[in-house]
């Protein structure tokens, strides 16, 4: 029998594939608890959403708030990413993972993409650990949800969900209430028959702003509007911050396996 998991940085990240989630049942696991700028969890609202699809939560479930991965990033504290993608490893291993869907990296926010420079690692530790190809595929959640590079299409996996199955996504969408103006900009934005469409896409992780000198992640541009409002004191930055967690969970790849 697969066993699947799906990683996000942030829970509500799982909407985007509500119907693969009704299928797979897989072990969830979530960085942070989604609490933003604000005191507020978002855990309770994916807790309904894992009920309603059968899911689990993973041993990694909201452990930290976003303001505390901004300040291991801000501090340097790569070895704590190291550890994250070494002790997901182990549950990938534990669990018989055999499939791992997570975010993708879009720039639009550094815990994304250094989620997925976790998840990238983990399945090549429990890849070795095990001896076991573990599947690794990613979902975008800033672009449309058909978003897929043209080389990629054919390998992708393409949910085609029929009207009943994007009924049950589009009111899961609408009932969790801590995303409520992000999923009615999104069905503005895209149309509501762009949801009925979930690609999962191979994992390609090209790095974010390798194209010249002087390209930034739109995380860095709204990073630094928000020190010249005063609100932000640092900002993250991808060459300085961002990067090195990948650079050093490669390494750990290469020293970590058994």
């Amino acid at each position: 029998m697969s066993t699947s998991a799906i990683i996000v940085a942030h829970p509500g990240h799982e909407l985007r594939v509500f119907h693969w989630m009704e299928q797979a049942r897989p072990l969830y696991c979530c960085l942070t608890e989604g609490s933003g700028g604000t005191a507020s969890s978002r855990l309770p609202s994916t807790d309904v959403v894992l009920d309603l699809v059968g899911a689990r939560p993973g041993p990694l479930y909201g452990r930290y708030t976003d303001k505390q991965i901004y300040r291991l990033l801000l501090d340097g504290r790569v070895d704590v990413f190291v550890d994250l993608a070494d002790e997901l490893a182990d549950v990938f291993v534990t669990a018989g993972v055999d499939a791992v869907v997570g975010d993708a990296v879009e720039g639009f926010s550094p815990s994304h993409d250094v989620c997925r420079f976790i998840v990238d690692g983990a399945v090549a530790l429990a890849s070795r650990r095990s001896g076991r190809r573990i599947d690794n595929r990613d979902f975008v959640l800033e672009a449309g949800p058909d978003a897929c590079p043209e080389a990629s299409r054919e390998t992708a996996t393409w949910l085609r969900l029929d009207e009943a199955a994007l009924d049950r996504k589009i009111d899961a969408a609408l009932r969790y209430d801590e995303l409520r103006p992000e999923v009615d900009a999104a069905l503005i934005r895209f149309g509501r028959a762009a949801f009925a469409v979930e690609c999962l896409r191979p994992v390609t992780t090209a790095p974010v702003s390798d194209a010249a000198e002087g390209t930034f992640p739109s995380y860095e541009h709204y990073g630094a509007e928000r020190v010249r409002d005063g609100r932000y004191a640092e900002i993250i930055r991808y060459r300085q911050h961002v990067l090195p967690v990948r650079t050093a969970i490669d390494a750990a790849v290469l020293h970590r396996a058994h």
